[in-house]
């Protein structure tokens, strides 16, 4: 059976061993006795699962440097620097710029939502500091400068690789539709001090209360602390993504596949309802689907793979006799309660149990908890520092 659709189909990660693990299903599986679980059966009769210890990841940890503080100072200088609007000339590294764009990956023709920037009510879509790497994207701004006020053109353009935006999508190619709504040269040199003046430039202290120096040590820190987090995760990304890759689905799941699709049918049925239209008026407005057909494609596809990636999960669980931790467990639900304001822990589980049932979310916690160990248990190459900079 082919392997179930994956969103993002990327080989980010490497395995310098066999793809299929025998040694897990011929050894450790048979120790598993069915306790009425979910997938409560035989998975090696369902699912081969790739080698998922002794993978490689590159190392994409990363410093600002001082142009990313330059870049950053300019951003935020534009915010009080005075403006002249719509120079009669092409747009240039400096300008605050306005762009309205439909972003499309070129291997999958679908909207690349990050840099998909629609036109609102007011005629405007994205302004930003041009030629600072706003979106971390140099190649985006390379397409806007020397563009005019009114001018539309198309470009395709590979993703950075890494992305710090969005590492799964790292090296991607896009193909996107720029049209230039407005320019405005600015004025940074309100922002410069003269060294031949012995009163020191106030504007840092008036308008972000701090001295130039300062801020740029803020700026630093903080920017230093944005590409920590967004690089948080990726071990975890890019080995759960590589072990989809390589794992197949032999059989579906009967019955774990009737209730996602049922599930989410009946879910759009009452959406739809609630919205007072029929299901085919709202899968056409949430979905973009002409036509049912299509729609029961995307949901055989969202059913497979939600159950492609559970057999996966629930087989390493077991391979491995992975349980949920108690104190990871009492960290991320009580992390998940701050989204309410609630701060008791009793409290916090009383509110998921209610909502969600407090099973559902212990299974959804060993999940990440397993993604987490597959992750930890990989090796980070320090001599490499992209996402295809690996290879078998």
């Amino acid at each position: 059976m082919r392997k179930a659709q994956k969103i993002v189909s990327l080989l980010l990660v490497i395995a310098f061993i066999p793809i299929f693990t025998a040694s897990c299903k011929d050894r450790n599986y048979g120790d598993y006795d069915s306790t009425g679980e979910n997938y409560d059966c035989y998975l090696p009769d369902y699912i081969d699962v790739c080698n998922y210890k002794g993978l490689e990841v590159p190392d994409i940890s990363t410093e600002p440097t001082e142009e990313d503080v330059e870049n950053r100072l300019k951003q935020q200088i534009t915010l009080y620097a005075p403006r002249t609007e719509d120079p009669d000339r092409g747009a240039v590294a400096g300008d605050v710029v306005d762009i309205v764009t439909t972003c499309r990956f070129t291997d999958t023709g679908k909207i690349y939502s990050l840099l998909n920037f629609k036109r609102g009510s007011n005629g405007l879509g994205q302004s930003f500091c041009l030629g600072t790497n706003y979106f971390f994207t140099k190649e985006l701004d390379d397409a806007v400068i020397g563009m005019k006020q009114g001018e539309e053109k198309t470009v395709k353009f590979n993703l950075p690789d890494p992305y710090y935006k969005d590492i799964e999508n790292s090296g991607r190619e896009v193909e996107m539709e720029i049209s230039l709504t407005y320019i405005d040269e600015v004025d940074y040199s309100v922002a410069e001090s003269d060294p031949n003046s012995v009163t020191e430039n106030t504007f840092f202290i008036e308008n972000f209360g701090y001295t130039e120096d300062q801020y740029r040590t803020m700026l630093k820190n903080k920017y230093r602390e944005e590409l920590k987090e967004l690089t948080a995760d990726y071990k975890v990304i890019l080995t759960w993504n590589y072990i989809c890759d390589n794992s197949e689905m032999k059989q579906v799941p009967e019955k774990e596949y009737n209730d996602y699709y049922n599930g989410k049918l009946d879910s759009d049925r009452a959406a739809a309802e609630e919205a007072e239209q029929t299901l085919a008026e709202y899968i056409k407005d949430q979905y973009g689907y002409e036509n049912m057909d299509d729609y029961y494609a995307y949901l055989k596809d969202y059913s497979e793979s939600r159950c492609f990636e559970e057999m996966i999960l629930y087989y390493i669980i077991r391979c491995e006799k992975l349980t949920l931790p108690d104190d990871y467990y009492e960290e991320q639900l009580t992390e998940m309660g701050k989204e309410y304001q609630l701060e008791e822990f009793s409290d916090i589980e009383d509110f998921f149990d209610y909502y969600y049932g407090i099973e559902n979310v212990r299974e959804t916690l060993l999940f990440k908890y397993t993604q987490e160990w597959i992750a930890d248990n990989a090796k980070v190459r320090e001599d490499v520092h992209t996402m295809y900079g690996l290879t078998k």
